[in-house]
């Protein structure tokens, strides 16, 4: 299955058309579907893929030159090194030609200097030839500092790169074509945007039975899956790990964090930097806020399936492994709404944007975020600077159906975001998971349930 991705591989077409030497990297967080995406853009083309994995560099070169057999036909193709592998590829570039070394990261650990190599026969020929050179790794600390920053031998020679990011829910919805909203809502809330999360998902089951199957079960491998991630990019991931536990259980203010980890504050932002980095965690501030202040901005954990195992996983290994699975699966139960409120704000987030991008909203706003003061907080907030127009919006998943109170409550709560008071034009907005009371839709409110998010995302 093939899904979206229809930027980037146009992307890769139009470099393709421009028939002058191309130097490309592709990167991002393991299961996007970067390997999909390449092998989409390659096909009937004229190419060489090179896979990279843990093995010495005498083992790497001999499977590399069964690749180049494999393709040219020509069985006495064998590298002794990588000069001879990149005369080879000089060579044969006189014509367009797609070269990918993907889990480049791999290759120059066998060979630290793997990257000066290509460096200097970038420099020396291959810039000058037909090749559509493409690097792709899903270390994303490893691409990063070892392929596209500063101190690195590559610095400089791409002509172009791509950082490949989690579907949103738009398209990982197309996952489940039979589901209904509420099946699909509850999926994403687990399994995120990672095309490989979705698939393991099946919608014939329930979110609860997909959950025992793919995740409780110590078989899965989505049950290991972020500590795996974890201890691929990290050398140590202990405090790392307390950090995240910390975020997922409700600490989303840095004192909170730091309380709840038990790490020094002095010590924890060299930490949530990292998380950053890797686009596990997210920083916000209020969607009013002019400075960047600290005591003002909370942390979230991006990845939906990283949120899941170290609120439900983690915490509780010892009771999966012991075999006791239903007091785990029956604790997910009891919170599971409130788990996935989190996840449904964000896609009444995407649907606004969209509504918004088709002009179907009552102004265009150019800023979307949260609010929040003290102990009040506003889920969704959209505005315009220059038209001085304001959207208010609560998200509502519950079982029971939303009320007048809670549009009360919101426009109560409006009256406490300090911006443009006096002359500002104010619009309000709920999402229901389960509709909407009958007195609400005689006021002046935009309403959204279910069937709408799903007509709308289509």
């Amino acid at each position: 299955m093939f899904i979206d991705r229809n930027t980037e591989l146009g992307a890769l077409n139009a470099r393709y058309k421009s028939n002058k030497a191309e130097f490309v990297v592709i990167y991002g967080r393991r299961r996007t579907g970067k390997t999909e995406l390449i092998k989409k853009f390659f096909k009937n083309k004229k190419h060489f893929y090179f896979l990279g994995d843990l093995q010495r560099e005498e083992q790497l070169l001999s499977m590399f030159s069964e690749v180049v057999a494999n393709v040219t036909k020509k069985e006495y193709m064998r590298f002794g090194n990588w000069d001879d592998l990149f005369k080879f590829l000089k060579d044969f570039s006189k014509e367009r030609v797609i070269v990918v070394f993907d889990e480049v990261g791999y290759i120059n650990r066998a060979n630290k200097a793997f990257y000066s190599i290509l460096q200097r026969f970038w420099d020396e020929y291959l810039q000058y030839t037909k090749i559509f050179l493409i690097l792709c790794g899903s270390s994303i600390s490893m691409m990063e500092w070892g392929v596209l920053g500063y101190k690195s031998p590559l610095y400089g020679r791409r002509t172009g790169q791509m950082e490949l990011n989690p579907l949103g829910y738009k398209d990982s919805r197309l996952f489940f074509p039979k589901s209904d909203e509420k099946n699909r809502v509850e999926f994403y809330s687990v399994t995120g945007g990672i095309p490989a999360y979705l698939k393991e998902f099946d919608e014939n089951y329930s979110v609860f039975e997909n959950i025992q199957k793919k995740i409780l079960n110590l078989d899965s491998p989505l049950y290991k899956e972020p500590r795996f991630i974890l201890l691929e990019e990290l050398r140590d991931p202990t405090t790392y790990f307390s950090i995240l536990i910390a975020i997922s259980q409700g600490a989303r203010k840095f004192n909170e964090i730091s309380q709840k980890s038990y790490v020094e504050q002095n010590k924890l932002s060299k930490y949530l930097s990292v998380l950053l980095n890797l686009r596990l965690i997210e920083r916000v501030l209020p969607i009013t806020e002019k400075k960047e202040l600290r005591r003002n901005a909370i942390y979230r954990i991006k990845d939906n399936l990283f949120n899941f195992w170290f609120r439900y996983i983690h915490p509780h290994e010892s009771l999966i492994e012991g075999g006791n699975v239903e007091i785990v699966i029956n604790n997910i139960k009891k919170d599971f709404n409130s788990f996935v409120s989190f996840t449904f704000e964000d896609i009444c987030k995407e649907l606004l944007m969209e509504l918004n991008k088709q002009g179907k909203l009552p102004f265009k706003f150019t800023k979307i975020g949260s609010w929040w003061h003290k102990d009040q907080e506003i889920d969704i907030v959209a505005l315009n600077e220059e038209t001085k127009e304001i959207l208010f919006c609560e998200c509502k998943w519950q079982e029971k159906r939303t009320g007048i109170n809670i549009l009360e409550g919101l426009r109560e709560k409006s009256k406490l975001v300090e911006w443009n008071n006096r002359n500002r034009r104010e619009y309000f907005a709920l999402f229901g998971k389960s509709g909407f009371n009958e007195n609400l839709h005689n006021n002046d409110v935009l309403l959204f349930d279910l069937k709408d998010i799903n007509k709308n995302l289509q």
